[in-house]
């Protein structure tokens, strides 16, 4: 674990994090095992039912914010990064000298008092602020323009460095064959002027997940799923 005190920020490495994670979270996910049956040899050699698994329990604690928060900074987007990258949290009330962070509990405790970015990722390029926001609505350009453009007025049209991450969780079933260069277009006629990205997540085919910069530019980058 690091501390900056300049960012007032927490980074933890992949191995770091995911140990305080499976530890908090061993006992629910050993639970949904086996109301489903399935032992953790079939666990492993199946990435989909990994992830759905991971995602029924983190979706329990959904009113858990900070859970969620851990969950995507370290499963969902660390891959997209490279090799050797943090993810971080902006903490309040952290004393390297005094303090410790050993549980879940610990990093929600010294997260609690903060309101600005859900994680942020620390490589080679520098540190990312991330504000993530989860896309239920219907798989169309016309919906899913009006629900970033009402995020982005959430925060008076001027999101600072910070990324917005849009993650899509359609329901299940949902086929779509969206158009990012007409998303793209719309969003740049807003003639928004803040330096941070949007950009939309999703998984495709439960084989990679897919990120797409759809602000200011438009580019794409993809992640395999891991085992």
């Amino acid at each position: 674990m690091k501390y900056s005190k300049k960012h007032s920020i927490i980074c933890f490495s992949r191995d770091e994090l995911s140990r305080i994670f499976e530890i908090a979270k061993k006992k629910e996910l050993q639970e949904e095992m086996k109301k489903r049956g399935i032992s953790y040899d079939i666990l492993r050699a199946d990435p989909a039912l990994m992830e759905d698994i991971a995602s029924t329990v983190g979706e329990r604690g959904a009113q858990h914010r900070d859970e969620h928060e851990v969950f995507a900074g370290l499963f969902m987007f660390l891959d997209f990064y490279t090799p050797g990258s943090d993810v971080c949290f902006e903490v309040s009330g952290f004393n390297p000298g005094r303090d410790r962070i050993d549980t879940l509990g610990d990093l929600i405790r010294f997260r609690h008092q903060v309101n600005t970015s859900d994680f942020c990722i620390l490589g080679d390029d520098g540190l990312r602020k991330f504000e993530l926001k989860r896309y239920r609505g219907g798989m169309n350009i016309p919906e899913l323009s009006e629900f970033i453009k009402e995020k982005v007025q959430h925060y008076g049209n001027d999101l600072g460095e910070t990324n917005l991450l849009v993650v899509f969780q359609p329901p299940a079933y949902t086929t779509s064959d969206l158009d990012f260069h007409e998303l793209h277009g719309i969003l740049k006629a807003s003639n928004w002027k803040f330096p941070g990205e949007i950009r939309v997540v999703y998984n495709h085919n439960n084989q990679k997940r897919v990120m797409i910069q759809v602000y200011p530019h438009l580019s794409k980058s993809e992640a395999p799923m891991r085992n």
